[in-house]
């Protein structure tokens, strides 16, 4: 015989005497007990929320979760629980559609993770978080994802620099979105340095060609130039990249300003193994990305600085070039006749 479903009213009943029940064992008194029993008022939450999902309650569902989570907070004996509780939490406020509630309880419980220490899991909540809220808060998720760096950036534990890496493209590909190249780039280059720290050669190079054409898309050629001297003298083994020779080009079109190099370096096959954000950057790149100081131009087709400096050649008649008269006293005989 199959099993008659349970009706999703006597479920959220259900929820709510646990709920009830929760907050007794919160209680003290004379008569009671002389200080709360937080296990089972954790206990008690959690079957609340377990009932209230199943009768499709949600919003019940969220507060029953944030009370266990705060339940296990003062039983003092490790945040996991609680930290668990809050992303559950989350979880349903963003099938909700409220995901600035979400993104404020999936930071809640990374500040929790990295109370116990748990600095992958703290990363991870934080990218929830800022996953919660991109679409309509830009600079929120943001901030989040480069706390979620820094976090990372401060460890020493492989298992979670690997894990890290997604964390800063994430960042990276976010920034790039709201055009705010210049973080991007900073980003980019830490990102370098953790592949650097994996022993990720191919990772570093990658990154280092990304944050210079990111660079040039913000309008820093002088940055961009910076950084890719940096790179050369202070990255291992860059210097003789497929990357380092497409970032010299690069370079070299901006200073010559010549369109058609720019337009073959950006089109080249290479750009096709960097993230695609910074492809999709890459690719928009024209000469007026980037201003280039004067001191760092060198048209194509310019004299050779000895020919420049030479006077200029007489005519027949005396004259010099552009018809500027040469003094009385340089002309030969042979010019007087």
């Amino acid at each position: 015989q199959v099993p008659r479903p349970i009706p999703a009213m006597s479920k959220k009943m259900e929820g709510l005497a646990a709920m009830a029940a929760g907050a007794k064992c919160e209680k003290t008194g004379m008569f009671s007990r002389w200080k709360p029993d937080w296990e089972g008022a954790a206990a008690e939450y959690e079957r609340a929320a377990t009932a209230f999902r199943i009768a499709k309650d949600m919003p019940n569902a969220v507060d029953a979760f944030v009370k266990a989570s705060q339940a296990h907070v003062k039983m003092d004996v490790g945040f996991f629980q609680a930290a668990k509780h809050l992303e559950s939490a989350a979880f349903l406020l963003r099938d909700l559609k409220q995901p600035s509630d979400a993104s404020t309880l999936y930071e809640r419980a990374a500040d929790l993770h990295e109370q116990d220490g748990r600095i992958d899991a703290a990363a991870e909540a934080l990218s929830k978080a800022a996953r919660a809220v991109e679409q309509k808060d830009t600079a929120r998720a943001a901030e989040l994802l480069l706390r979620a760096c820094s976090l990372i950036d401060a460890e020493e534990e492989e298992r979670i620099l690997r894990m890290g890496v997604e964390t800063f493209k994430q960042a990276s590909a976010l920034l790039l979105r709201a055009k705010r190249h210049k973080e991007a780039s900073e980003v980019l280059r830490r990102q370098s340095a953790l592949h650097e720290r994996l022993q990720q050669p191919h990772g570093v190079s990658r990154c280092e060609l990304s944050a210079l054409v990111v660079a040039l898309a913000g309008d820093d050629f002088v940055g961009a130039e910076a950084r890719y001297a940096s790179a050369l003298t202070q990255t291992a083994g860059f210097a003789v990249t497929d990357e380092a020779a497409m970032a010299e080009r690069v370079l070299n079109a901006y200073t010559t300003q010549s369109e058609e190099d720019l337009l073959a370096c950006i089109n080249a096959h290479i750009f096709n193994h960097v993230e695609n954000q910074v492809a999709t950057v890459a690719r928009s790149l024209t000469l007026r990305s980037a201003g280039v100081p004067m001191s760092r131009l060198t048209p194509t087709g310019a004299p050779p600085a000895a020919a420049a400096s030479a006077p200029p050649p007489l005519d027949a008649a005396g004259m010099a070039e552009f018809g500027e008269i040469v003094p009385e006293g340089e002309l030969d005989d042979d010019d007087l006749t």
